[in-house]
């Protein structure tokens, strides 16, 4: 028996998204940004005697002649309109095809219309009675997850069947489950409001694991919140000290790094920066999106300074469109940015993903405008605002992204962080004069502007030792944003 498991990706008519890390990928000849890890899993959790087959298609087109058994596709929201090409196309072909993930769970009755079965909520306890059910001939229409998995015994993902040598990093989930109850988020309906972790041992042998296939990969952590249990937490990181990985990131909610303790840890044990959802510099949209026990905009600054002066960089996530929102709320978001001096950050416009509190609403309101959910993607303006008009809204927020992502905006930022060691190269590396030199000759080989040169040359050749990545990262958002209308 064979099994093929797709991943899909976006489609070029859709555009350039926020995180393809296209510049990036062009510089260091990858074709991925993170590994994806859902189908690993999967794999992972798939009976020997079957054989499997990943197939992510950002690193390599999909062969619909191929011949296999079962086909098993895993999406988002905004993926599911290729994902649903996909899956038509074998059944065309006379393949079974089975669709799971966050979508399919929220929207079963439209999924099914793609499939000969889906499953909704989590997969892992559920994947070996179904590939033993499609062995009878048994294949039901729906699986459905009864509680969410135990993850004390969660195996290693199988890294082996992807090409990871395509990818930028390396993608590592310790846990799942959220306890908030965000209006936007759909995690916390998918995966429990109870937070669900492996041992540190297991994580620990995974990322062992993936040192050994490229030990200078970085590595993200891909947990909503990998704070969640900060005693866990802890002893994570004093396990990870060890290793001496050069950098991880992660994300994490603002309310748990008010921690000094925590965050020397986090340094230690190779930590370079941690993304944060802010969502909004204006309490009372914080109070709207129903995340108010997490987020005090009056706190943010102060927590910002002291990760900050734990040598860790800051990557903020920002979202515009709230109803409390205006155009005052989208020039504060600017000044906080440049004034807490954020390395990089995402200016989403306010998704009402299928699924959430937020989705609900705004239908009950007969204000969602668009059902394409190719535009779900947190760059385009779904559903009728109020305070700004939708399209007034779009255009500040490419206008925003324009400004936070000018050579000299960046290096403004990127001077005073590095006052505070933020980005300096990792613990097992020095920057030479020859990997400058070899940086410098890399992006010439891809040709630049003058502005461009003059930001390479003044971020490389300072008295402060610096990571390249942060520069790679600050090219591709500028190439980004210099593309947006």
């Amino acid at each position: 028996m064979k099994i093929k498991l797709i991943a899909p990706a976006r489609k070029p008519e859709w555009g350039e998204s926020f995180w393809d890390f296209k510049t990036v990928r062009e510089i260091t000849g990858r074709k991925a940004g993170g590994t994806i890890l859902s189908l690993p899993t999967l794999a992972a959790l798939t009976p020997s005697e079957v054989e499997v087959i990943i197939n992510d298609e950002v690193v390599e087109r999909i062969d619909f002649e191929e011949q296999v058994d079962l086909v098993a596709i895993s999406f988002l929201t905004s993926l599911a309109p290729r994902a649903y090409e996909i899956a038509d196309e074998f059944m065309k072909r006379g393949v079974k095809v089975v669709l799971g993930g966050i979508h399919v769970s929220m929207l079963p009755d439209e999924a099914i219309k793609h499939a000969d079965s889906i499953v909704i909520g989590e997969a892992d306890e559920l994947w070996p009675g179904l590939i033993n059910d499609f062995k009878q001939n048994k294949l039901q229409k729906i699986y459905r997850m009864k509680t969410p998995p135990s993850l004390t015994n969660s195996p290693i993902p199988r890294w082996d069947l992807l090409k990871t040598h395509e990818y930028c990093y390396f993608t590592v989930q310790v846990g799942r489950g959220c306890p908030n109850s965000c209006d936007f988020c759909s995690v916390w309906s998918f995966n429990g409001h109870k937070y669900r972790n492996k041992s540190v041992h297991t994580v620990i042998e995974e990322i062992r694991y993936l040192r050994a296939i490229d030990p200078k990969k970085m590595i993200f952590f891909a947990d909503d919140n990998l704070l969640a249990k900060p005693e866990f937490a802890k002893s994570l990181f004093k396990n990870l000290i060890p290793l001496k990985i050069n950098s991880w990131w992660c994300q994490a909610a603002i309310n748990r790094l008010n921690d000094s303790q925590l965050l020397k840890l986090m340094y230690e044990s190779g930590c370079r920066a941690v993304f944060i959802g802010f969502e909004s510099v204006k309490q009372e949209s914080i109070f709207e999106l129903n995340k108010s026990k997490v987020n005090k905009v009056e706190q943010y600054k102060e927590i910002v300074n002291l990760i900050h002066k734990n040598g860790i960089a800051v990557i903020g996530s920002f979202m515009l469109g709230n109803d409390n929102d205006d155009i005052a709320t989208i020039e504060a978001t600017s000044n906080f940015i440049k004034d807490t001096n954020l390395a990089f950050s995402m200016i989403n416009l306010i998704t009402p993903a299928p699924g959430t509190l937020l989705y609900e609403r705004l239908a009950s309101q007969g204000r969602i405008t668009s059902n394409l959910w190719h535009e779900y993607d947190g760059e385009k303006v779904c559903f009728q605002t109020k305070q700004i008009s939708p399209t007034i809204l779009q255009s500040e927020r490419n206008r925003l992204l324009k400004h936070l992502y000018k050579y000299n905006s960046m290096h403004s930022r990127f001077t005073n962080l590095w006052r505070n060691k933020v980005f300096v190269r990792g613990r097992n590396e020095k920057q030479t004069v020859f990997s400058k030199g070899r940086f410098i000759f890399t992006i010439k080989t891809l040709g630049f502007n003058v502005a461009k040169n003059i930001f390479i040359i003044k971020c490389l050749w300072n008295k402060n030792v610096t990571s390249t990545s942060a520069i790679n990262l600050a090219l591709n958002f500028n190439e980004y944003a210099r593309k947006l209308k």
